[in-house]
């Protein structure tokens, strides 16, 4: 069944958002099951190849591709706004020459990190991590390498999704993902069946699997539109990217730093069983965490199209929805905290070590206050005033890297775990939330149904 056809004056403009929200909504949770389903499956066959110590570290290690997420410097998500509105004007031409250009400046900035990123993971990288006693000590530089390149990789790769997200085609990449995620596990499971125990190949198809999404995201999009042949950057346009990305890129790079490196603190303050433990209960419940952001990635740009067109009564109840579908995840979460023994018992094996009640409820706090957080900045994002959030949330981020190493040094993992807790509940979270509120009773003066104020939020 197809949308009623575009038109911008249609009283059916509500209606037809939501099926496009509802499409892309549904495929990319159905995608995020199966990839959820991979990454579980994962990690009783890491386990069981690894041991529990490597398996740690090496879980530390993969962790830190996830820098390549923030450190196109906010470049990535000012992308995505310029072809939102492009898309939105319906200039094919403007769209393409945004795409290319900020393709241009994402492959700058990766080459960039890469130069930096390649010499300190062969030379320092071992150093910050050891190899545990009993993995092939010898393969640990080439191991860092790998991760270097992987998360430098990922940073020009993410304009992909960011098209695919921009003309609320997410479920595409969603797609890609899962597949990815497939292939990854059966890799595995076949390099495990050969009874090899290397490092390398290990690191190598974790890495892999997180790159291919995003180049096959890009070709998938570029071949829908009819994209053919090279299409020249513009260098105002780069510019203006640039620009715009600069206000995200303190709090993206600073979110970057405590996303990624919570595993390898986690190793460091606590040992390789710790982050074992930790790495667990963070797939386990970063599944419904990547859910969250999947589910809700569509609303943030049909917000912005709605705000435009004051449509405030949609903003206002997919808002409220959003936030009821968010606090019914947590208390998911907080389900699965309470019951965390027979789950990991019944996942990873009767013998399996059950990681601490402390632990695991400070992983369920952190996580639920990082989606409540995620909520708001698509609302914000959309409405286009995240960038006023911007500093102080950077500021709140480096306040909980400090905390984590304070923390850390007195009471190892479990410090490590409360201080991003304690930093995600106390520290980003009500800056969302205060941004949130003033954007909600700026959209009320603008709705003239009474008492619309008290209720947006």
């Amino acid at each position: 069944m197809s949308p009623p056809a575009p038109s911008a004056d249609s009283p059916h403009a509500g209606r037809r958002r939501w099926w496009r929200v509802g499409q892309n909504a549904g495929a990319l949770v159905a995608a995020r099951v199966v990839s959820g389903l991979c990454q579980l499956a994962l990690i009783p066959l890491l386990l069981r190849l690894l041991g529990t110590g490597t398996f740690g570290w090496v879980m530390a290690l993969v962790a830190l591709v996830g820098l390549s997420q923030f450190g196109d410097l906010g470049v990535a998500m000012a992308l995505q706004q310029k072809l939102s509105e492009a898309w939105a004007r319906g200039d094919d031409a403007g769209l393409r020459r945004t795409y290319a250009s900020g393709l241009r400046l994402l492959l700058g900035l990766g080459l960039a990190w890469f130069v930096l990123a390649a010499p300190a993971a062969w030379w320092l990288g071992s150093r910050l991590l050891a190899v545990p006693s009993g993995a092939p000590g010898d393969q640990s530089q080439l191991s860092w390498l790998l991760i270097a390149v992987a998360a430098t990789a990922g940073v020009p790769l993410s304009a992909g999704p960011r098209l695919a997200a921009a003309l609320q085609l997410g479920w595409i990449a969603a797609g890609w993902t899962a597949a990815a995620n497939v292939a990854t596990l059966l890799a595995l499971w076949l390099f495990a069946g050969t009874g090899s125990t290397g490092l390398v190949p290990v690191v190598a198809l974790l890495c892999l699997g997180q790159l291919l999404p995003g180049a096959l995201t890009a070709w998938h999009v570029t071949r829908r539109l009819g994209w053919s042949g090279s299409s020249q950057a513009d260098s105002a346009t780069v510019a203006q990217i640039w620009h715009a990305g600069k206000k995200f890129a303190a709090p993206n790079l600073a979110g970057a730093l405590l996303t990624a490196a919570a595993p390898a603190a986690v190793a460091r303050f606590g040992g390789y069983d710790a982050s074992a433990a930790f790495s667990v209960l963070q797939r386990l419940f970063g599944t419904v965490q990547q859910a969250h952001a999947i589910a809700l990635a569509p609303l943030w740009p049909a917000w912005a199209e709605a705000a435009g067109r004051g449509e405030i009564p949609w903003v206002r109840h997919s808002l409220r929805l959003a936030l009821v579908f968010t606090a019914a995840l947590c208390a998911g979460l907080a389900l699965v905290a309470a019951g965390l023994a027979p789950i990991i018992h019944l996942w990873l094996g009767a013998g399996a070590a059950v990681p601490g009640a402390a632990g695991a409820w400070l992983v369920a706090t952190w996580i639920s206050a990082a989606m409540f957080g995620q909520t708001l900045s698509y609302f914000l994002l959309g409405l286009g005033r995240l960038e006023r959030v911007a500093l102080p949330v950077a500021a709140a981020h480096v306040c909980t890297l400090a905390a984590v190493g304070g923390l850390g040094s007195y009471y190892g993992g479990t410090g490590v775990i409360a201080a991003l807790a304690t930093g995600a509940t106390l520290g980003a979270l009500p800056l969302f939330v205060r941004a949130s509120v003033v954007a909600a009773r700026d959209l009320a003066r603008k709705n003239s149904t009474p008492g619309a104020a008290a209720v947006i939020l």
